[in-house]
């Protein structure tokens, strides 16, 4: 499948990025717990590569939390971050944790400037992450005010918003960005499940189809007989053999979609990834760190 998705205000939110990172001390890299490495745009590893660094986890109510480790130890082994802190924005979950992070390294900040005769600072951190990642909600859940704009839609904010949380934090929002070609189609399709392209611009039948894969190869597709009641029409064996246009069609009939021998699967298509999106289909990954 060929998506790219990289509108002209990606490319410029690409440039503030590096426009700033000069005056940041930490960059804190949002990330959507259900694609952790799908979500990680590697442009940001590459710009931000002097910059002490936070890997936020957020829609961990998506996902089975105990399984949060094996992501743990892969972005800190692999030194993609210096820290790590998996939260729910949606159930402010874990703000505490990641408050500590930031105090620490304020307080060694403060400790360096008070070697220079100054006894006052602040650090300053830069919000990234990809489109839809619940960048403006982080914000205003930390905050705990309505600071930052906030839209359902990728790519609804724009331009760069600076949020002061207290003397001892400032805050840097930035639209949410990709990266200008997707090498790896797996990387595409999970990005177009999780709800962080545009639907207006992907062949969701196509996209269905993929999340249909992954879910026999993940041993969730028994998910879908319980979540949409299809006993009477397959079992939980039966249904990792089902071709997966034939699994549209039951969902069509069960749901009342299709009301004659016609199938509109683009209409199914798009509730089903709704509801996976909305976590009524299971709490799981959709991938796993690469070995």
């Amino acid at each position: 499948m060929n998506i790219n998705w990289y509108p002209g205000h990606m490319k410029k939110t690409k440039d503030l990025i590096v426009e700033n990172l000069k005056i940041i001390d930490i960059v804190i890299e949002i990330l959507d717990a259900r694609i952790p490495l799908s979500s990680k745009n590697p442009d940001i590893s590459k710009l931000a590569n002097n910059k002490k660094k936070i890997i936020v986890l957020n829609k961990v109510d998506l996902i089975d939390s105990k399984e949060l480790k094996v992501w743990e130890d892969y972005f800190l082994e692999n030194k993609f971050s210096d820290y790590f802190v998996a939260l729910s924005v949606e159930k402010g979950m874990n703000f505490n944790e990641l408050r500590k992070i930031t105090d620490k390294i304020y307080a060694e900040k403060l400790e360096k400037m008070k070697k220079k005769g100054l006894r006052k600072t602040e650090v300053r951190a830069m919000i990234v992450g990809i489109p839809n990642v619940g960048k403006s909600k982080f914000i205003n859940k930390f905050v705990n005010k309505n600071k930052a704009r906030v839209g359902n839609t990728p790519g609804f904010t724009r331009g760069k918003q600076w949020i002061k949380i207290d003397e001892k934090l400032e805050l840097l929002d930035t639209p949410g960005v990709l990266w200008p070609k997707f090498e790896d189609d797996n990387v595409a399709y999970n990005l177009a499940i999780a709800g962080s392209i545009k639907d207006n611009v992907l062949p969701l039948e196509q996209v269905a189809m993929k999340f249909l894969d992954k879910l026999k190869d993940l041993r969730k597709i028994q998910n879908l007989i319980k979540v949409y009641n299809l006993e009477e029409y397959t079992n939980n064996e039966e249904i990792l053999e089902i071709e997966n246009h034939r699994i549209l069609e039951i969902l069509e009939k069960r749901l009342g979609i299709s009301k004659n021998d016609e199938h509109n699967y683009e209409i199914i298509s798009r509730r089903l990834i709704r509801d996976y999106r909305m976590g009524k289909i299971g709490k799981f990954f959709l991938e796993y760190p690469k070995k």
